[in-house]
């Protein structure tokens, strides 16, 4: 940086020192720049490395930050006295700077926790800062912390392990390590399957703290859904994560994706189709359909379902543990809600709260249920279970045990074939569906709730005929 300075004479030969002469009549004025080297003050670094457990053998510990571009090993710090403190002094201007010890350049760095007293996170990285006005010389912390040593270990090496032999999901490259430890970071922390065994692994060194992480796919292409209340979780606001109590170096069980036990010999979670059908519904107006449940904490928004091909079945496909969830579909958020009856086959009630349920078992695709019902919607206008120009008709609709089909006096089975038998799917349930010797009355008590149809080939053709099963 140069300081400007200047000069008024009047008939003088002043001396220049890089100066720019301005001449004018009956007189000079001089002006010059001077140049001034940049002021700086002597910053004492220090680390104390009593405490440190860590698995990485110290060769030096070196002090890299904003002011050396993070240059790894460019700035050794020295322990002349074998006290296990180590000091290095660097002349710093008038600024704000960011920095953090490490071990044999960058063979392994400190781990600091975002929101202690001496630390600055940004863009997912936590690292001390200073503000130098003049001369510094720093306290010792403890390697890892904000604090002093306490002659106790102030850290643990920490090795994650997630078995990915049960996960059923969407196909991906990496597994990755997200937690409060590296800001949530996405891609920046790596897990390896050196044996390819499907068991993911990374160690790291972590300050004595409580820690919050989860397991994702390719930065955060995919995560896990972890249950509220699940022994290895902690839920802070709507975000349910894994958490560690890091006490020492631990080695952690290798537990299955989406799950706070090890894999089973079959898979640990099944990727679910929710489907909800909007055709009936008659309330207030709606932008958004939205899935609520035990597996997202209740969110609201976080989980919208879409209709791709706008005939009002929104849909959404997630990836669940095997286990009992509970859910509704909701509108805008919690905006509307639906106001399900305690009793029904596809609802369980705890407490005050009733909600449809659903036990995964693998991967699944549900029915397309009307909203606020367990079963599909009939059409409009169809609700004695027969098809437009059907003149067969089932009843009683919805049944239980016995359906009669009323084929009127004035048509006549044709028979090339028997009645055929469907459910929601299209799946065949002739199996399911036996005589009772009374003409055109069928045993139907087998099938599972839901809506199915019979076509019936009569002498005005084939016939299609709607009933819903309780």
């Amino acid at each position: 940086m140069k300081t400007p300075t200047k000069i008024t004479c009047l008939g003088l030969n002043p001396k220049t020192f890089f100066m720019i002469l301005t001449v004018i009549v009956f007189g000079c004025s001089a002006s010059f720049h001077q140049a001034q080297a940049q002021t700086t003050y002597p910053v004492v670094f220090r680390v104390d490395m009593s405490d440190y457990n860590g698995t990485t053998p110290i060769s030096g510990i070196f002090l890299n930050g904003t002011f050396n571009n993070w240059c790894g090993s460019c700035a050794p710090m020295s322990d002349a006295n074998n006290d296990s403190v180590w000091e290095i002094t660097v002349p710093l201007a008038a600024d704000t700077f960011d920095y953090k010890f490490t071990i044999n350049g960058w063979t392994a760095q400190e781990t600091l926790v975002p929101g202690s007293a001496c630390t600055f996170t940004a863009f997912g990285f936590t690292n001390r800062r200073i503000v130098v006005n003049g001369p510094l010389g720093l306290p010792a912390p403890c390697y890892g912390s904000c604090d002093s040593c306490t002659g106790a270990p102030s850290s643990g090496r920490i090795r994650f392990r997630v078995d990915m032999n049960g996960y059923t999901g969407p196909s991906f490259t990496t597994v990755n390590l997200n937690g409060n430890f590296n800001g949530w970071c996405g891609s920046c922390a790596t897990m390896l399957d050196p044996d390819q065994d499907s068991i993911y692994e990374l160690d790291l060194d972590l300050p004595l703290s409580t820690v919050e992480y989860k397991f994702t796919l390719d930065g955060w292409a995919q995560q896990e859904s972890l249950l509220p209340g699940s022994p290895c979780t902690m839920t802070t606001g709507q975000y349910t994560n894994r958490f560690h109590n890091v006490t020492g170096n631990d080695t952690l069980d290798a537990v299955c994706w989406q799950s706070c036990s090890p894999c089973a010999a079959g898979p640990s979670s099944g990727r679910v189709l929710f489907r909800v059908d909007m055709n009936n519904y008659n309330g207030p107006a709606f932008s958004n359909v939205h899935l609520n449940g035990t597996f997202n904490n209740w969110c609201g928004a976080c989980a919208p379902m879409s209709d791709a091909n706008l005939d009002s079945i929104y849909e959404l496909e997630l990836t669940l543990p095997l286990d009992t969830v509970e859910y509704k579909f909701t509108l805008d958020g919690w905006n509307v809600s639906e106001n399900l009856s305690a009793g029904l086959p596809c609802t369980q009630t705890t407490s005050t709260f009733t909600n449809r349920f659903y036990i995964v078992t693998g991967n699944d695709s549900l029915v397309a249920v009307c909203w606020e019902s367990c079963s599909p919607c009939f059409p409009a206008g169809v609700m004695d279970g027969s098809m437009p120009g059907t003149i067969v008709k089932a009843y009683p609709n919805p049944v239980q045990d016995l359906l009669h089909l009323d084929i009127p006096d004035y048509t006549t089975r044709n028979n090339p074939g028997p009645l055929r038998w469907f459910d929601a799917q299209g799946r065949e349930v002739q199996g399911l569906v036996g005589p009772t010797g009374s003409p055109n009355t069928y045993r139907v008590e087998a099938l599972s709730p839901g809506l199915y149809t019979v076509q019936v080939r009569t002498s005005q053709g084939v016939q299609v005929v709607r009933f819903f099963k309780n």
